[in-house]
């Protein structure tokens, strides 16, 4: 399942369907996309103009796969 926006919130599931709609289908559906939607409009706190990361390596010599290192103001994932 995939996060909204990268927030660690797991994004809201849509109910699979019956072989027959029936009401109860129905609000499972509307409210998984309320959540979506609310979800979409309030991202939350952390978004990229306030992330920063300051003293990362300049190297990526000795660092573990997926942490961050900087490459001359570029932001890079060691492999």
């Amino acid at each position: 399942m995939s996060n909204a926006r990268g927030t660690g919130v797991p994004a809201p599931r849509i109910p699979d369907p019956p072989m027959e709609y029936d009401f109860a289908y129905m609000q499972d559906v509307i409210r998984a996309l309320e959540v979506f939607i609310s979800q979409e409009r309030n991202p939350g706190a952390l978004v990229a103009a306030t992330l920063q990361l300051t003293d990362l390596p300049t190297s990526a010599t000795g660092l573990a796969t997926g942490e961050l290192w900087n490459d001359a103001g570029t932001i890079k994932i060691a492999p």
